[in-house]
């Protein structure tokens, strides 16, 4: 039959069904015997799909591979703020002169908008085009004086108005680059506390500091929180919104699979197994109407098997 879907003892990786499986259309999925490890089912029209024999579960491989990113980006964020502190000291004063100043990372507004772009990188890659785009022009333009002046504001205005928008956008998408910006911060921050207590012994810039450090730092740990938890996410294999009444999961092997949100009217758990899995409140498998109903609950599956 035309909307017979046929994955029976098959391997599925990372690999959404969303496109296969519309909500409108009707289709009987069966995918007993298979093997899905981080799949994508939300939204989909799942109604008397057979899940029976199936082992579900998380790509290991791949979220070991996200962790260790988002360890690299924590390791990167510590050398980054050194950077940022020693190479923020000079600050142009005067016709060309210099002078060392361990505050010059906060005023130097260059430091700031390349520590943005790599935010707004990560975010949306148009945004860092157009964002260069900016930095380039106020490149040409510091070749004249009077033009320097004129478009420099107006760039470093808009540069500025960017990366609060690739803070939002990477926020957002759980971007780790942001939290490796913010733990810049407080690593400059941290390190302008010591300078003014030990080289200065200026207690009220050691203080302020200190705490500019901190508000980094929970920024960070956001950051890194909102990642780890989309990582969690795309790890787990997703039902979230599916309709799957009347679906079996007869003698299935359940783990890391999210149910939040999914039609479990009439669905058969005879048999199966579940580890760390997600279930709309209230639900219970106790009460479920569906628990240790035979396969005969829905033999259409089984008849269109034979005749496909």
């Amino acid at each position: 039959m035309d909307n017979y879907v046929n994955y029976r003892y098959r391997d599925f990786q990372n690999q959404s069904f969303q496109n296969e499986f519309p909500k409108g259309e009707e289709k009987k999925a069966d995918f007993t015997g298979s093997r899905l490890k981080s799949c994508d089912f939300r939204g989909t029209n799942l109604a008397g799909a057979d899940f029976s024999e199936t082992a579900i579960g998380q790509d290991k491989q791949n979220f070991q591979k996200q962790i260790m990113q988002m360890s690299l980006h924590i390791i990167l964020g510590l050398p980054l703020g050194l950077l940022s502190w020693f190479s923020g000291r000079l600050v142009l004063v005067g016709c060309g002169g210099e002078v060392a100043n361990p505050y010059g990372w906060m005023t130097n507004p260059f430091v700031w908008m390349f520590a943005f772009a790599t935010a707004a990188a990560m975010s949306q890659r148009k945004l860092f085009i157009i964002y260069m785009g900016l930095i380039g022009l106020m490149v040409i333009a510091s070749i004249h004086y009077i033009a320097m002046t004129v478009i420099g504001i107006g760039v470093m205005v808009a540069a500025f108005i960017m990366s609060l928008c690739g803070l939002y956008l990477g926020y957002k998408k759980g971007a780790i680059t942001v939290g490796m910006v913010w733990m810049a911060v407080g690593v400059s921050s941290a390190i302008s506390a010591g300078y003014s207590w030990v080289k200065y012994r200026e207690i009220h810039y050691a203080i302020l500091f200190a705490i500019l450090a901190i508000v980094p730092a929970i920024l960070a740990t956001k950051a890194f929180n909102l990642h780890f938890a989309k990582v969690k996410m795309s790890a787990m294999t997703s039902f979230y919104g599916a309709d799957l009444e009347n679906a079996r999961f007869v003698n299935a092997d359940l783990a890391n699979c999210d149910f939040l949100g999914a039609n479990l009217q009439g669905v058969d758990w005879h048999g199966a197994t579940f580890k760390n899995c997600k279930f709309p409140k209230g639900f219970s498998m106790d009460v479920n109407e569906a628990i240790a109903k035979h396969s005969e609950i829905n033999p259409e599956i089984e008849q269109l098997a034979v005749n496909s």
